[in-house]
């Protein structure tokens, strides 16, 4: 399913597997008038929504530079594709330093607005990561703790369909009673392990593939089912945004979620890669990175945002 925009019409596009081979449905609308206030409402009915050419080729391309730059400095790549998928390799680097202007450009500038029309307030950001998933990405949540109120966007960095592992989802499913339902199909059918079932997969899961080309923005809430089946090697950029916690179970799911990346452990130079933007650090500073210094006051991270 998909957005095209700005300008032209909206298309929905769902793929289906059959024996026989896939068949497209496509239907198109026009665009509505108040393109913003479309969005959000498709965002928070099905829990994702696209932006076509959100980034235009030459800021597509320097963010591939980036990505591709950062994973280089911090990561010894290897030169083929892996064999067997097993649903979790991959590498990862936060994208927050001088040698990311773009990426924390976009984070601070370009989609924060976006994020806080999507979620309708004041919106605290997880950094900026750039990522090198080496195959399949079984059916999950990005987080199924109901105090945290967030969304993810990411940015493919070639162009993906369904059979080179384009991001699928299942509309609606970041809602309470269809999520539980999904989280008891999951545990009572899991991802097989240590070997990743990528056909068994893509036949117990009706997900709809969102296929993209760089510059392509996808946004969707971090409840929303989705997966990514059959791709291999394949680099994303992305960002989270979570909602301004108002209780103290939204605090903790918020610090947690903010933290998440550090507490996996990810390896990386934190002094030339750091995780947080060291202009977050001290005043003047962005208002949000008040926010994070209250939030985080606690956290014995090193190069977080720090209470003035």
């Amino acid at each position: 399913m998909s957005v095209e925009r700005p300008d032209g019409p909206i298309t929905y596009e769902m793929s289906v597997e059959r024996p026989d081979g896939p068949i497209t449905y496509e239907m198109s609308v026009e665009r509505p008038d108040g393109q913003i206030e479309y969005d959000v409402d498709f965002f928070r009915t099905h829990g994702f929504c696209v932006w076509r050419g959100l980034l235009g080729p030459a800021e597509a391309e320097g963010l591939r530079r980036e990505v591709d730059d950062a994973l280089a400095a911090n990561h010894d790549l290897p030169a083929t594709p892996v064999p067997h998928a097993t649903g979790t390799e991959g590498f990862y680097v936060p994208m927050m330093g001088d040698r990311s202007p773009l990426s924390r450009e976009l984070l601070a500038e370009r989609l924060l607005p976006a994020a806080v029309r999507l979620l309708g307030g004041p919106v605290l950001p997880k950094p900026a990561k750039g990522i090198l998933y080496r195959d399949s990405s079984p059916w999950h949540q990005d987080s199924a703790d109901a105090a945290l109120t967030a969304v993810k966007m990411v940015a493919y960095l070639e162009p993906l369909t369904a059979a080179d592992g384009a991001l699928q989802v299942l509309p609606g499913s970041h809602r309470g009673g269809y999520g539980r339902a999904l989280a008891e199909y999951r545990h009572r059918w899991p991802a097989a392990e240590p070997l990743f079932d990528e056909r068994a997969e893509a036949e117990m899961w009706p997900g709809v593939p969102i296929v993209t080309r760089p510059g392509d923005v996808i946004a969707f809430d971090v409840h929303l089912w989705h997966a990514s089946i059959g791709g291999r090697d394949r680099r994303q950029w992305s960002v989270s945004y979570a909602a301004d916690p108002a209780d103290e179970a939204g605090r903790s799911a918020v610090r947690d979620y903010l933290l998440s990346f550090l507490s996996v452990g990810h390896p990386h130079d934190p002094d030339a890669y750091p995780y947080f933007d060291p202009e977050w650090a001290h005043p003047p500073r962005p208002a949000f990175a008040d926010r994070m210094a209250e939030l985080l006051s606690s956290s014995p991270v090193p190069g977080r945002p720090s209470v003035r």
